[in-house]
């Protein structure tokens, strides 16, 4: 077991390390503001949804696993939104080797749309419909 556990932690510490070197590339190596970001986050909701639970009358055990999950959710969406954007990289090996080809736009044609909507089963509107409406006047309007 003893095993198991420093195999983990050494995973975790790596990942960690390479994060933490990611960020500070990103932020020309302000630690504070890498770091100082994510832990305000963390404590910010933590203490919001401590004192909400403190203030519904729930018991200790209730509100604060779902405070210490939560804070580090948010925590790691500060993470996530503070790392830098990278592409991801090209590849290609499982969908082929060239991409689909860019839709050429249709030509400006009308006799397309006219094609289209002779085939289609939508009922026409009379042709004076809009005019007619237009010419009424609104009841009770003066003149």
């Amino acid at each position: 077991m003893h095993h198991h556990f420093e195999v983990i932690w050494g995973r975790a510490s790596r990942q960690v390390r390479r994060l933490e070197r990611q960020l500070r590339s990103a932020h020309h190596g302000n630690r504070a503001y890498t770091w100082g970001l994510p832990a305000a986050a963390l404590a910010l909701c933590f203490t919001i949804l401590v004192v909400a639970g403190i203030f519904s009358g729930a018991s200790a055990a209730e509100f604060l696993p779902i405070a210490i999950f939560e804070g580090l959710v948010i925590a790691g969406l500060f993470v996530a939104c503070m790392m830098p954007a990278v592409s991801p990289p090209d590849d290609r090996d499982d969908w082929g080797s060239d991409p689909d080809p860019d839709p050429t736009p249709t030509p400006i044609d009308p006799t397309i749309w006219v094609h289209l909507l002779a085939d289609s089963d939508v009922p026409g509107k009379p042709a004076g419909g809009s005019e007619e409406r237009a010419a009424r006047e609104l009841t009770g309007a003066a003149r």
